[in-house]
C-alpha cells in the first residue's frame, strides 16, 4: 500500500508539472488530488503515518513561504504553486515538505540563471515554479529511503 501511495503522489505531482509547463498554470485538481491522498493515507494509517498535527505542520511549512513572499512581493509566486506546496506538505509533513520546497526553488533559480546568462529569457519574464517544486519534492521523497 505504500508504494501506491508513493506513486499516485508522484503522479499528482508530474501531472501538475506538466500542466504548469504546457498553460502556465496548475489546475485545482491537482493539489485536490494530494490533498485527498494524504486525508486517506492518514485516516488509513499507511504511508508516512502522519498524524493530523504533523499534516497541518506540514501544509504550513511547505506553502506559508511562498505564501508570504506572493504577499509581499507582487507577481513573485501564482496561487497554483503554493496550493501545489500546501497539499504536498499536507501529505509529506515537516521536514520532506520544506526541503522540497528548498530544492524546487533551488532549481529554479539555477534554470533561471541559465537561461539569463544564454539569453533566451530577460530578469522580468517568469518561469513556471511546478515542475521544480514536482522535481523537488520528489527528490525529497527518495530521501526517506536512503
Amino acid at each position: 500500500m505504500n508504494q501506491i501511495c508513493e506513486l499516485l503522489f508522484l503522479a499528482a505531482l508530474f501531472g501538475a508539472a506538466a500542466a504548469d509547463w504546457k498553460k502556465r498554470v496548475i489546475p485545482d485538481r491537482y493539489p485536490a488530488a494530494l490533498f485527498l491522498l494524504g486525508g486517506i493515507a492518514m485516516m488509513m494509517d499507511i504511508w508516512h503515518r502522519l498524524n493530523l498535527l504533523e499534516a497541518l505542520e506540514g501544509m504550513a511549512a511547505a506553502s506559508l513561504p511562498l505564501f508570504l513572499t506572493a504577499l509581499l512581493v507582487r507577481g513573485s509566486f501564482g496561487g497554483g504553486d503554493i496550493k501545489l506546496m500546501a497539499a504536498a506538505g499536507f501529505c509529506v509533513g515537516v521536514r520532506q515538505g520544506f526541503l522540497g520546497l528548498f530544492w524546487g526553488l533551488l532549481g529554479a533559480a539555477a534554470w533561471g540563471t541559465v537561461l539569463l546568462a544564454a539569453k533566451k529569457r530577460n530578469k522580468k519574464e517568469a518561469i513556471p515554479l511546478g515542475p521544480f517544486l514536482a522535481l523537488g519534492l520528489a527528490a525529497a521523497e527518495i530521501c526517506l529511503y536512503f
